[in-house]
């Protein structure tokens, strides 16, 4: 079971809304004092209560974190999340395996960069056209992405170390294009039907989270 979920943040996601947030992520909020960052990340935090609620899972459910700064349950293994958010999207996925997803604007970037990747991804990448190939960058950077925060545990991972265009032993990929230039991606175990991307609307978000807020203080 793995499910996948985006949001487009809007004007319904105030500050105000961070009260709404669950301890561990508030704290991270309160590190931020870039504006469009801590709007990112308000967003990232409402969805994954969001999908964690539509689960049964307490906004309060232990969380730490791995060296690599992700993001895991503390105190169960049969369930997993991956969060990633970038401009105006936030991303989620929830999953009795381990999961990975991560969410990009397709732009300008110094191709050098492509040298810490592996080879065959470096062979796929100069073979592309030359006007399609920052595109194509973006191709393997969000499944590079998705595939480190699925395979990591507590152990930091090189980016040369699999081929994510070719096939990564043990995993899939799917890839989600969306508006405005952003490209997302989700990493999931070998052999498991891979979801269609769910789309949360803001205000539906704020709605449902409020009403559960509502029962929690009536209990």
């Amino acid at each position: 079971m793995t499910e996948v979920f985006i949001l487009k943040c809007g004007d319904a996601l105030s500050e105000e809304r961070a009260a709404l947030l669950p301890r561990w992520r508030r704290r991270r909020l309160e590190r931020l004092r870039y504006a469009p960052a801590r709007e990112a990340s308000l967003g990232a935090g409402l969805l994954w209560r969001y999908v964690m609620e539509r689960h049964g899972v307490q906004s309060e459910e232990p969380v730490r974190f791995l060296m690599a700064g992700k993001p895991v349950f503390a105190q169960r293994d049969d369930l997993h999340f991956s969060l990633s958010h970038s401009g105006p999207y936030a991303m989620c996925a929830i999953s009795d395996r381990r999961v990975g997803v991560d969410v990009q604007q397709i732009k300008p970037v110094h191709l050098s960069v492509a040298r810490r990747f592996h080879f065959k991804e470096r062979d796929w990448l100069a073979e592309q056209p030359h006007d399609q190939q920052q595109k194509a960058f973006f191709h393997i950077w969000t499944r590079k992405e998705a595939w480190v925060k699925a395979v990591s545990q507590d152990q930091l991972l090189s980016l040369d170390q699999e081929d994510v265009i070719h096939g990564a032993e043990g995993w899939q990929f799917e890839e989600y294009p969306l508006e405005d230039g952003y490209l997302a991606a989700v990493c999931a175990r070998q052999g498991e039907r891979l979801p269609e991307l769910v789309v949360i609307e803001p205000e539906e978000l704020v709605q449902s989270l409020e009403k559960q807020e509502t029962a929690d203080v009536g209990q």
